[in-house]
């Protein structure tokens, strides 16, 4: 018995030690909430003045006039070459008020079409942001854009100096202007050279900073200077073991949630925040003028709880920041909303006369920042639900009369002051739930319109009336696939739902689905959702006229899978006779992603696709464009001069403007960015002397230039292909086809055989060996075409200690990261204990159960 008790009791000394151990980290689990997470709006230029660093607390940072510490926070431009429009009064007002900013960067890039292309136009859009900053209160980064090449001191940035002594002259010492002098040195070898991501690289960029920050001081100009550092700004320990001798310059730090995880200290050089933490131990201080929500090629995400460690960390250190960036593009990163084909419509950079982007206009990564900027909790609003103005009378009736069966007949309808007015009612006066039927009946049959109404759950109206008084109205959706379906029942508004509208009352009426049950129908339909007519039964009580404004259709937006068919193993070249895509998808960006299937075009089978541009256009036309990216393991021309592929189109609308076909390979060697100088353009007004197949397609064979390909060799390592069917103010309307894509020789025949040196065997898509110490940033993919903006697809980075996986095929995630992980939470480290606690007290238990039962057997 005494032995019996005595395991007792050690058993029960066990399960208290386990729960003890977990007690530290319930604890630490209440600490996951970051102290600094939420910090309030800083001070502006009219409150704090100059801006210069002082050491506060043991830690250089930035300080307002009084020697207090500040903290900016606000947005990036993107290009200004790609996005002029940014530049607008309503724009800065709308970040200056409603966003809470206290800060702007004008990213001004000098190559890919920017300063050294029109030094004139870009240099006066730089001034336009510089008095729009000025003019709403809030400090401006003018930001010499080094990006493509690498080295600040390539040819193609040699205006840097008289940039800036012009741009000081005009606003000498002005405290609002920020100098950025190098944005993101790097080994990008596009376009020029590039620099190392070592001691010797930052010697560089110091090299390159040092007059530029001479002359500014020689000409008493005590601005702020922030100066990048090598590996696209994430090496500002580099700069910290050999500062700039001035005491009024900071160093970038650039991350993308995504892909830099948090430190906990300064002991890891592979970590862009390990980075900062050693320069702010060194003495220096940091500034984060570039920083995204995404994977550091735009893409995926967003990452915001990696986003609230990084925020925490910036706000607890007063290091100031701008978010990347101001944009519609199609990726992560940008503040607002893309156009995507079938789904949405791009953001308006241009926010209108009430200078408020309104929620659903911004991005995920948009509604974050925004509220991260502002210093309030970050609550998202319901994306699924929406909303569609059927009817808004603004200029006629649209296609509203009396119904042909209509019991009441003598019921006048006319557009007046942009609502539906109806007059003649005194005999449509039944206001009960059953007997609509004894009410006048209204059908929009000459509206030539149709609305996809998936998803829709209510129907909404306004209701005007000169006195309050009960209306009520029964409706019938109808469309292909809905006919006819009697109401459930008629609604009501009383009296007491108007309010005063002008000299009039208005109340809003609502219709379910229950009520409408075609409504249902329609909306639910698996074929067709479109809302193509509808019928009304209007009655109301003692008056004679009413007006019904903003019919509105609202529900929950309904995501349809798309189903490609199988990608099967990446080919080339790609004849696609497997019946599988042989490695082709959608690039991470394409503003098209419809189904991508094979089907029979010419006799052969093809990659396929359906798609329509749009009829208003992005800014960006690229945008809109179908982009489809190919990867093969040791991908390389060899000497080869052309890619070419049969394209074939099957448009349903195709008579205007045309289609400019472009090729880019992303090496990673050469800064991932390769685009051809060729395009095959496409004459969409042409097409009746086009070739036309005996299945009815139009025939193109398309042969784009590789050799003038700046860099690229014959055995340069290519990594993958895009191939991307850009907008040229065009209708079309289709599907795509494309065929037997391959590398030529211009003496090859168009056969789409395999060249003898690019063998068609299957690749695994990724791409291996040793990269640079830590991976390029979010802008880090740019394409030399003017208004294409920058495009980040597949920018790769790397996995901690050298090693990289594909991030088209298998998303990167922090956790993922070899050699590199996130510092334990309080939550994972609590969940681990617990879960090993409870094996540890399943396995006590179990064993001191078997022990009892052998020991009472013994009795």
């Amino acid at each position: 018995m005494k032995r019996r008790m005595a395991k007792r009791f050690m058993a029960l000394i066990m399960v208290l030690g386990l729960l003890t151990s977990l007690l530290p980290n319930f604890a630490s689990a209440a600490e996951a909430d970051y102290s600094s997470l939420l910090v309030g709006p800083g001070k502006r230029p009219s409150q704090a003045g100059a801006l210069s660093l002082k050491v506060v607390n043991g830690q250089k940072t930035l300080v307002d006039k009084n020697g207090q510490p500040i903290q900016l926070r606000g947005m990036s431009t993107h290009g200004l070459q790609w996005f002029p429009e940014i530049l607008n009064e309503n724009v800065f007002s709308a970040l200056s008020n409603d966003w809470g900013s206290n800060l702007i960067r004008l990213a001004m890039y000098v190559g890919e079409g920017g300063y050294a292309s029109d030094p004139k136009v870009m240099k006066q859009r730089v001034i336009d942001g510089i008095e729009l900053a000025k003019a709403n209160d809030m400090y401006v980064i003018v930001d010499w854009h080094v990006h493509a090449p690498g080295d600040p001191n390539a040819d193609v940035y040699k205006g840097a100096l008289n940039f800036f002594k012009e741009i000081s002259s005009l606003y000498p010492n002005d405290p609002h202007i920020i100098y950025e002098l190098a944005n993101e040195p790097s080994s990008n070898s596009n376009d020029g050279p590039g620099l190392t991501n070592n001691a010797e690289g930052w010697a560089k960029v110091k090299s390159y900073a040092e007059p530029i920050i001479k002359m500014l001081r020689d000409n008493r100009n005590q601005n702020i200077v922030i100066v990048g550092s090598p590996n696209w700004s994430q090496r500002a320990d580099l700069a910290a073991d050999n500062p700039i001798d001035d005491p009024n310059t900071m160093y970038t730090v650039h991350f993308y949630t995504g892909s830099h995880p948090a430190a906990s200290d300064s002991s890891n050089r592979e970590n862009v925040m390990s980075n900062a933490r050693y320069a702010l131990e060194k003495g220096q201080a940091v500034f984060a003028t570039e920083w995204g929500t995404s994977e550091a090629n735009g893409n995926n995400g967003p990452y915001l709880e990696e986003a609230n460690q990084w925020i925490n960390f910036l706000n607890e250190n007063n290091i100031s920041w701008a978010n990347w960036s101001l944009t519609n593009k199609n990726e992560t990163s940008a503040a607002f909303t893309p156009f995507q084909l079938g789904k949405t419509e791009a953001t308006d950079l241009d926010p209108g006369a009430d200078q408020v982007w309104a929620p659903k206009e911004l991005s995920l990564s948009g509604e974050y920042v925004r509220a991260r900027i502002k210093g309030v909790s970050y609550e998202p609003i319901d994306r699924t639900k929406y909303s569609k103005v059927l009817f808004d009378f603004n200029e006629s009736t649209q296609g509203f009369g009396v119904n042909g069966d209509s019991p009441v007949k003598d019921v006048t309808l006319k557009n007046v002051d942009g609502t539906l007015q109806i007059s003649g009612l005194s005999e449509s006066s039944d206001v009960t739930a059953d007997n609509y039927w004894a009410n006048v009946r209204l059908s929009a049959d000459n509206w030539s319109e149709s609305v996809d109404v998936l998803g829709a759950q209510e129907l909404s109206m306004e209701v005007i009336v000169d006195k309050p008084t009960t209306v009520s109205v029964a409706a019938i959706p109808q469309g292909p696939s809905a006919g006819w379906a009697n109401p459930t029942r008629a609604i009501q508004v009383n009296e007491e739902d108007f309010v005063k509208f002008g000299d009039q009352y208005k109340a809003v009426l609502t219709i379910t689905k229950e009520d409408a049950p075609s409504l249902a129908t329609i909306a639910e339909s698996p074929d067709n959702n479109k809302l193509e007519n509808l019928i009304l039964f209007v009655g109301a009580e003692n008056t004679d006229i009413i007006s019904l404004d903003n019919i509105t259709v609202t529900g929950k937006e309904v995501e349809i899978e798309v189903i490609n068919d199988p990608e099967g193993a990446a080919t080339l070249p790609s004849t696609f006779e497997d019946d599988t895509r042989q490695g082709w998808k959608w690039s991470g960006d394409s503003g098209v992603k419809t189904a991508l299937t094979i089907e029979e075009a010419n006799g052969s089978k093809a990659l396929s696709w359906e798609f329509g541009y749009p009829d208003v256009k992005p800014t960006d036309n690229w945008a809109s464009a179908p982009r489809i990216d190919f990867w093969l393991e040791d991908l390389k021309r060899g000497d080869n001069e052309y890619v070419a592929f049969d394209l074939y189109l099957d448009p349903t609308r195709a008579t205007e403007g045309g289609i400019s076909i472009n090729l880019v390979f992303q090496p990673e060697s050469l800064g991932f960015w390769q685009q051809s100088a060729e395009t095959f353009d496409i004459d969409l007004t042409a097409l009746d002397s086009t070739e036309k197949t005996a299945d009815g397609l139009y025939h193109y064979e398309v042969k784009i230039d590789v050799t003038n390909l700046e860099n690229v060799k014959a055995d340069t390592a290519l990594r993958n292909m895009l191939l991307i069917f850009a907008d040229d103010n065009s209708d079309f309307a289709g599907r795509m086809f494309v065929d037997n894509v391959r590398f030529n020789k211009a003496s090859d025949p168009d056969t789409g055989e395999e060249d003898e040196e690019t063998p068609a065997q299957p690749g695994t898509g990724e791409d291996e060996g040793d990269l640079p110490a830590q991976p390029g940033e979010g802008e880090e993919d740019t394409p030399i075409k003017p208004g294409a903006g920058d495009d980040n697809t597949s920018n790769d980075l790397l996995n901690g200690e050298g090693s990289r996986e594909d991030l088209e095929a298998k998303p990167v995630k922090n956790s993922d990261k070899a050699g590199e992980k996130l510092p334990n939470t309080a939550t994972n480290s609590f969940n681990i204990l617990l879960f090993g606690g409870i094996v540890l007290l399943l396995g006590a238990g179990a064993y001191f159960y078997v022990r009892r039962k052998h020991n009472l057997e013994q009795e």
